[in-house]
């Protein structure tokens, strides 16, 4: 699947969104614009007739508790229902447009309807008697070309390696586990590790690379943001990264103290191994201020080449709307890979890798490292999952010439 985008409304006051609204919407703020009532509606340009499309969005759901935890938000174009999403937080959501429902018409009227809106001077929270469901900041189309049969192999959705049923144990479980990966892919863990790239949320992935004895310089391996900060630092190139203003290092944890740094531009928190009395504070700023920039330059390259398998796992609950806008990021800058790992399932067993769409790959795992100790990974079932998804993602490769 290659994105291309084809339109971009931003929803501020100073944005173009006034071409593209239906009803349903409330004057716009400054950068954003309230969906209000029980629908609203967005006017889109058609579309060609054999290509999909994805929409995404960019919103802030109104909540309050206890009254209202979530809201719910359930698109359809041209009356085809597309999706739906339970809101619980500022997101990044994204919704795919068949061709289908897209055939034959003159227009693409999109429709939002939100059961949850809630007026505010309800709960005293003040006088607005507006019924609020989501603001939304920035909304962008982007088509699926039909893929060149002769240059790209898209493998179908539902397509999966089952987790391995062998399991090693005792003194000799890791050279067992060593054996088996090379058979099954030729290389050694050191090599097949070197094949698959963080996209952060914990370090926990970074460290399952280390215990392979593979130390990749990544620019996200041990850091952890929101994915919403993600998906724009992917957007944009992670422009400006690096500036020695944004980077900030605490000293966190207790007994002897690690620096921490909070990067403010994209909201990245990571490691730097460095504990307190080894270097002045000053000094981290501007060494990881310098490392950083690189770190970037070599991950955009990364991405243009497009030969690693990016991973993106979370301890919490994550949805598929949420998870198509980074893959869509992802094919902004080249035929990329993601590996999408979440918690296995009674047909899913662990070690299990299926095709969620062209590109995206879901990987099942037995169990997360804890939040509080990323070191205690469950390394076998994940070493599983890296060994099918580079063997699917060599069968999409394969129909390449």
């Amino acid at each position: 699947m290659v994105a291309e985008r084809e339109l971009t409304i931003r929803f501020g006051t100073s944005g173009n969104s006034q071409g593209y609204l239906g009803g349903g919407w409330a004057p716009a703020e400054s950068a954003f614009t309230w969906a209000t009532g029980a629908e609203s509606h967005l006017i889109l340009p058609p579309g060609k007739a054999d290509d999909d499309y994805i929409l995404t969005l960019d919103v802030v759901p109104f909540t309050h508790d206890p009254q209202v935890p979530a809201q719910r938000l359930m698109l359809s174009v041209n009356d085809t229902p597309i999706g739906s999403s339970l809101l619980l937080r500022p997101g990044v959501l994204a919704y795919r447009m068949p061709a289908d429902a897209l055939r034959g018409q003159d227009r693409v009227l999109v429709t939002l309807a939100h059961p949850d809106a809630a007026r505010p001077a309800d709960f005293g929270i003040n006088n607005d008697t507006r019924a609020l469901a989501v603001s939304v900041s920035e909304a962008s189309l982007y088509r699926i070309p039909e893929p060149d049969s002769k240059r790209h192999r898209q493998l179908p959705g539902g397509l999966r390696l089952d987790g391995a049923a062998e399991t090693f144990a005792g003194p000799r479980a890791s050279a067992e586990l060593g054996a088996w990966i090379r058979r099954q892919t030729g290389q050694t863990e050191n090599q097949l590790a070197m094949r698959f790239e963080s996209l952060g949320d914990s370090c926990e992935f970074g460290l399952v690379q280390r215990r392979c004895n593979a130390e990749p310089l990544g620019l996200l391996r041990f850091s952890s943001t929101f994915l919403r900060n993600l998906i724009r630092g992917l957007d944009c190139g992670f422009d400006g990264i690096g500036r020695p203003e944004d980077v900030e290092p605490r000293l966190e944890g207790e007994g002897v103290r690690e620096y921490m740094i909070h990067e403010q531009r994209y909201g990245l928190v990571y490691h730097t191994f460095i504990y307190e009395g080894q270097r002045n504070a000053a000094l981290i700023r501007e060494q990881e201020a310098t490392r950083l920039k690189f770190l970037r330059r070599k991950f955009i390259e990364e991405l243009e080449i497009a030969e690693k398998i990016f991973v993106f796992k979370r301890n919490g609950p994550i949805a598929e709307d949420e998870i198509l806008p980074l893959l869509v990021a992802l094919r902004q800058h080249g035929n990329n890979t993601l590996l999408w790992v979440v918690p296995a399932e009674p047909d899913r067993p662990p070690g299990t890798v299926e095709v969620v769409a062209d590109g995206l790959l879901k990987g099942y795992i037995d169990r997360f490292a804890p939040q509080e100790n990323a070191h205690a990974l469950s390394f076998e079932v994940w070493m599983k999952i890296c060994v099918n998804a580079w063997l699917l993602s060599r069968l999409r490769v394969s129909g390449d010439t």
